[in-house]
């Protein structure tokens, strides 16, 4: 299973959130215009009520159904404006929040990239070195072993040689550590 980085965490963590944010506004949203769609349908019902005993004739008692009617559409019509509003500021908020997390995710990729790239341009110039003082160690350890007229000094070329290849060689490696 693959491990997210600390960074990815995070920005998982912020979408989360902004997700989060975003669905809490919409609920409290869409309770609030179902609760103001109840209150104004309760009200419409008390006032058709009372309009019914008040009227007296067959004409009086249709218009007030069809004042209550009235009433009653646009009660649902001023909920569904709130929830449609509700809906947009939750889609904005949620759209945000992806857009700032992919953002967020091309600008890692694009320091990750950065830093891969400086990492190979310095370790090819590490390697560089290395293979320049590995040469230089192998052309002093030949003209030393030219020069060695003995088993004894030819042993210490040897040695010489071994112990620069191996200096040169940590040096390479400390500095390919460094990088990472």
């Amino acid at each position: 299973m693959e491990r997210k980085s600390e960074t990815e965490t995070q920005r998982l963590d912020a979408r989360a959130k902004g997700h989060t944010e975003a669905t809490k506004v919409c609920d409290v949203t869409w309770a609030r215009a179902s609760q103001a769609y109840k209150e104004a349908k309760k009200q419409v019902d008390e006032v058709y009520k009372e309009a019914k005993k008040i009227a007296v004739d067959k004409q009086a008692k249709e218009e007030a159904d069809k004042a209550h009617k009235e009433a009653l559409e646009q009660a649902k019509k001023l909920r569904e404006a709130i929830t449609a509003e509700a809906f947009v500021v939750f889609r904005t908020s949620y759209d945000k929040a992806d857009a700032d997390y992919l953002e967020t995710q091309t600008k890692s990729r694009e320091a990750i990239e950065d830093a891969d790239e400086i990492y190979k341009e310095a370790k090819k110039q590490a390697d560089e070195i290395y293979k320049e003082a590995k040469k230089q160690a192998d052309e002093i350890y030949k003209e030393a072993k030219k020069r060695a007229v003995d088993k004894q000094a030819k042993k210490e070329a040897d040695e010489a040689y071994k112990k620069a290849k191996k200096q040169a060689e940590q040096v390479r490696d400390e500095a390919t550590r460094k990088l990472r």
